[in-house]
């Protein structure tokens, strides 16, 4: 676990974020767990969705912080620290700002941050983007400045001066520094022709440095500025000190905000790193892993398992080859539950489930102690010794290769007898490895035990490290002896030995494991078929309830249509009566007799005849005012097709009628064809049409529909590439006609056809 800590420090911006990172520890109360976890992940959905936080490098200033509690001066360098914490918070209020509710645990930790523009300002005034204190500080800054300035330019004009003046005396024609004077180097002979001080002398003796008394009275004017300017500004800085000391608790606060988010983000992008989940969590003990992957190996090559522990089974016993992955599984368990209980996500299907225990015990791996004289055998039994001793309330004990180290039959029923112990307390959750046959069959014998293996394939002799739950696993020492090039004959007499000296035990065992490898088999076939019926079925459910309703708007749509042509033909006719009836050719029975003939709910256009019905005759539907044909006579019953509908109707419903005169024309292959079909819908064949040509054929189909009240168009887009599909849904993205649409069902081309409901 301290190396996954370590890791996950190294993503942190400050050293305090990272200690605490490095110092955490597992928590025991749910919701501590639970609200650390969320925070994490609602931290990593921020990362997936906004970027990571705008955090700064070296943000964190205890130190100065700690000077300005007790209003010590502050130098420059600290004063930009504070700036840059301050700045950051300005960062950070602008990226909240962008954040959705759910993310609130995030964003009420960046809200709750205090807000010190106003020292950010005190600061940007006295002191520059480069670190320098502006001359306008102070007045008397300002004044000294000027000074120097003045001074400055004197001094390069006599520095000139001086080259030229003795340009004979010097070995060469330049002005250098020593001593933080300035100086000119001046051939020894000549040294006596210039007034000033020696400041340095060559190595060779042949040059001596001397500053002229030309300059030194300008220079020490200077240096007496110099020391003005620095004083002015220890004057100024230390007000500034005080005036932005009031600030110090909430700048701490703010600090200490920071850190907190620092931690969760490095949690969060370490769960980035390993593409890890929020697992689901509980208090009774139950561990359900699925795909889970241990961090600390590498992605590409690690193999994911299942692990499963209930109140039912609160035991595990793998067994397997060695190097087969039982060790490793035993550690992803319980580094998973560690990383849990410190707020970390955990590399593993979203399904997965963790519990919270209150300790957490191993025995892992073969250690021996020198310094204690312990042997193998002994190292292990004080470790678990120590376990007893401390073990109270839910724990998670990880005990590998449980027994070994010692004569086999003793270490079994020590294996066994450890167990058992373990076994008292119900809310004990025990994982253990061996090798023993015995504890294998100890295992098939107990309910609460669940045995589990590592797969071994045997026609490579290779482990598979994928664990495998129901089933005991061989060792196949011998198989893997073979796979590492031990000779054939050491290997053969092995396998001789071996038969002759395996026990009915064993032997029923390995029969055992068989006979549960094919039920496991079979239940997983069984498993598979039932989700794909379910799938089936509810695919079925989901269309027989979409037709339903598609046919009940349809059938609305259809009434209230007809109803309004049969009101405004009603109420034309009903004018014209009224308009007839101020002639006097026109008597009032024959209005009357004419407002009763209208009143009848007929079809005026359509011709009726009651004769005898058959398959393939047109006929007039009175309920729906629809004309549709006969496909088929159940009973008593006529099968109409009309629209996108076949329904039973009785003959008292129907009336024969004739043959509608517009022809269905059949498409063409490679061409657009847009007709009306005899079932009263529109077929737009789109096959081999060119991509930008189909808007428009989409736009005429649609307007001819419409202009002929045809509710949906059938458009044939076909499998092939996939262009003219898309060409279709960008299309019916954008019209503002199209109510909804489907692919085609069973008979209609399934994929391959679009119908779209107008």
């Amino acid at each position: 676990m301290h190396i996954i800590l370590q890791t996950v420090s190294t993503y942190t911006f400050s050293k305090s974020a990272s200690e605490a990172i490095i110092e955490l520890t597992p928590q025991k109360d749910y919701k501590t767990v639970y609200d650390q976890l969320n925070t994490t992940d609602d931290c990593l959905q921020m990362i997936y969705q906004y970027g990571k936080l705008p955090f700064f490098e070296h943000y964190d200033i205890h130190n100065v912080l700690q000077k300005l509690r007790v209003s010590s001066q502050l130098s420059i360098d600290e004063f930009l620290g504070i700036r840059k914490l301050i700045s950051m918070e300005i960062a950070f209020d602008r990226y909240q700002q962008q954040f959705e509710s759910k993310l609130m645990k995030i964003k009420e930790l960046i809200l709750s941050l205090e807000n010190h523009k106003e020292v950010l300002t005190k600061i940007n005034q006295i002191i520059d983007h480069e670190g320098l204190v502006y001359d306008h500080a102070s007045t008397k800054l300002s004044e000294i400045r000027r000074q120097i300035k003045i001074k400055r330019t004197l001094l390069d004009k006599l520095l000139g001066q001086v080259l030229t003046k003795y340009a004979d005396y010097l070995n060469e024609s330049l002005i250098v520094k020593r001593n933080d004077r300035y100086v000119i180097p001046v051939k020894d002979t000549y040294k006596n022709k210039i007034k000033g001080v020696i400041h340095d002398i060559s190595a060779s003796g042949q040059t001596i440095y001397i500053e002229p008394d030309d300059i030194r009275q300008v220079t020490q004017d200077l240096e007496f500025l110099n020391r003005g300017e620095l004083a002015e500004i220890e004057i100024i800085l230390r007000d500034l000190t005080n005036r932005i000391s009031p600030y110090q608790e909430t700048l701490v606060k703010n600090l200490n905000i920071f850190i907190e988010l620092d931690m969760v983000h490095a949690k969060a992008c370490y769960a980035q790193t390993v593409q890890a989940i929020k697992p689901r969590i509980n208090k009774e003990g139950k561990i359900s892993l699925k795909d889970a992957r241990h961090p600390l190996l590498d992605k590409e090559k690690v193999v994911p398992i299942d692990v499963k522990l209930s109140p039912e089974q609160p035991i595990m016993l793998i067994t397997g080859p060695n190097t087969g992955g039982k060790t490793v599984a035993l550690k992803t368990i319980g580094l998973f539950t560690l990383m849990m209980q410190v707020g970390l996500l955990i590399p593993a299907n979203e399904q997965s489930e963790l519990a919270i225990f209150d300790h957490i015990f191993a025995d892992i791996g073969d250690e021996q102690s020198i310094q204690q004289s312990l042997s193998t055998f002994s190292s292990h039994l004080t470790k678990i010794k120590n376990m007893f001793d401390q073990m109270s309330g839910q724990s998670l004990i990880l005990l590998d290769e449980l027994g070994s180290g010692t004569d086999p039959v003793e270490g079994v029923s020590l294996a066994i007898a450890i167990i058992d112990e373990i076994r008292k307390n119900k809310q004990n959750r025990l994982i253990v490895t061996t090798h023993y046959s015995e504890l294998k069959l100890y295992a098939f014998e107990q309910d609460d035990i669940l045995n589990a293996s590592v797969a071994f394939d045997q026609e490579s002799l290779k482990p598979l490290y994928k664990l495998q739950l129901g089933i005991a696993g061989s060792s196949h020492a011998l198989k893997i002896a073979k796979r590492l090039g031990l000779k054939k004959d050491v290997i053969l007499h092995a396998e001789n030995l071996l038969e002759g000296r395996k026990s009915n035990l064993a032997k029923s065992i390995e029969k055992l494991n068989f006979e549960q490898q094919a039920v496991e088999n079979l239940r997983e076939e069984l498993k598979k078929k039932e989700l794909e019926l379910q799938k089936q079925i509810q695919s079925y459910k989901d269309k027989t309830a979409y037709l339903e309703k598609e046919k009940n708007q349809l059938l609305d749509q259809i009434k209230q249509k007809e109803l309004k042509r049969y009101e405004k033909l009603k109420q034309e006719a009903i004018d014209l009566i009224e308009e007839l009836s101020n002639k006097q050719s026109l008597s009032k029975p024959e209005q009357a007799d004419l407002k009763g003939k209208l009143n009848k709910q007929e079809s005026v256009n359509t011709k009726l005849t009651k004769e005898k019905l058959n398959v393939g005759d047109y006929v007039y539907i009175e309920t729906y005012q629809q004309e549709g044909e006969i496909i088929g006579i159940k009973k008593d019953k006529f099968i109409v097709a009309f629209g996108q509908f076949e329904l039973e109707f009785s003959e008292s419903q129907l009336r024969k009628t004739d043959k509608p005169k517009t022809t269905v024309n059949k498409p063409k292959k490679v061409a657009v064809v847009n007709t009306p079909s005899k079932k009263g819908s529109y077929e737009l064949d789109l096959r081999g049409v060119r991509f930008e040509d189909v808007k428009h054929l989409m736009d005429k189909a649609i307007d001819d529909a419409l202009l002929s009240n045809i509710p949906s168009i059938r458009v044939i887009h076909g499998f092939g590439t996939g262009a003219v599909r898309k060409a279709v849904y960008d299309y019916i993205k954008q019209s503002s006609y199209i109510k909804s649409h489907r692919y085609g069902g069973e008979g209609e081309g399934l994929n391959g056809v679009t119908i779209i409901s107008l």
